[in-house]
């Protein structure tokens, strides 16, 4: 009995992997067409990289990576670095887990996340991921709003 306990927990072992990489295997189509359902305005922008617009943003999502790594971007329209300063740029970053904010070398300020897909993403996992950033962008703005009141 022993050795067929070991037998099964071997082959779990060596099969699991296999089964989360099917996970990874969503399709920027797949994600368009998830996008859409939900009402956005998500269209293919370049290779690997869907476009949705939201309000007055325009979000990128990017599959990167031979594993299909996901990047979320945003650049605030009308914020530069002349109004943003750093306390409120290192502040967002070190009370925020999932996403960072940037000056371009333009000075344009723009919001990041990534997603390490290397151990599987389902659909749920990417609309999930979205409704995050989308809360990212609200807390940055409203953090951005608070120092301009001060």
């Amino acid at each position: 009995m022993r050795v067929i306990s070991i037998f099964f927990a071997a082959c779990f072992i060596l099969f699991a992997p296999l089964a989360n990489a099917n996970a990874a295997d969503v399709s920027r189509q797949d994600i368009l067409r998830a996008l859409t359902a939900q009402g956005l305005n998500a269209q293919e922008a370049q290779d690997n990289q869907i476009r949705v617009e939201v309000a007055q943003y325009r979000i990128y999502i990017w599959l990167a990576g031979a594993d299909g790594d996901i990047s979320y971007a945003t650049w605030l329209p009308g914020v530069s670095s002349d109004e943003v300063s750093l306390k409120v740029l290192n502040d967002f970053n070190n009370d925020t887990k999932f996403g960072r904010a940037y000056a371009d070398d333009n000075g344009d300020i723009y919001l990041q996340m990534d997603r390490n897909s290397a151990g599987g993403v389902s659909i749920k996992n990417i609309e999930s991921d979205f409704d995050v950033f989308l809360s990212l962008i609200h807390k940055f703005m409203t953090d951005l709003e608070s120092q301009r009141i001060a």
